[in-house]
């Protein structure tokens, strides 16, 4: 008797032991490493209204720690090395460009410019929740300052930044 109970008492430890670690998948750990293309930057009120912008140059790499931001919805005609200065202006008001380093954890990016266009963002944060829609990268700012602490002013007014990319491809050469 003691022997059934034994052995039916291990089948059922064993059982419930199984069943508890095939329970638990593996989570994919996220991955942005890569080279990227901004198809759209939105611009969502606290409201919930939103206004997008189409890049129609850009390109955003993940890797190694290190990112680069560029991409601008400017376009000019004119190709030539000596531009007036409101082509100048009007493609810089049109225009994000920032590199430096970023962390991914728990799906939180959180980026820090070592480089700007804007000096007021040289060493500040962007701190955004990825999330992924298909092949799509869509990355919900969630806050933006500067060194000094200081909001952006979109983000001081309640509204966010939603940025989505597409991979152009998995490494950076």
């Amino acid at each position: 008797m003691k022997s059934k109970f034994f052995i039916l008492s291990s089948t059922l430890i064993v059982f419930i032991i199984s069943t508890t670690l095939l329970g638990f998948k593996s989570k994919k750990k996220l991955s942005i490493d890569g080279v990227w293309t901004f198809i759209e930057v939105q611009t969502v009120k606290p409201n919930g209204r939103y206004t997008s912008t189409y890049p129609k140059e850009s390109v955003a790499i993940f890797s190694d720690n290190h990112y680069s931001f560029c991409w601008t919805s400017h376009v000019s005609t004119i190709h030539s090395w000596q531009i007036a200065d409101s082509v100048k202006l009007n493609r810089f008001n049109q225009s994000i460009i920032n590199t430096g380093t970023f962390e991914l954890k728990d799906s939180i990016l959180t980026t820090k410019a070592l480089l700007a266009m804007n000096p007021m963002f040289v060493n500040g944060l962007a701190k955004f929740k990825c999330s992924f829609s298909g092949d799509t990268l869509i990355l919900t700012g969630l806050s933006v300052t500067s060194s000094d602490k200081i909001p952006h002013p979109i983000y001081a007014g309640g509204s966010h930044i939603v940025n989505k990319l597409l991979k152009v491809n998995s490494k950076p050469n």
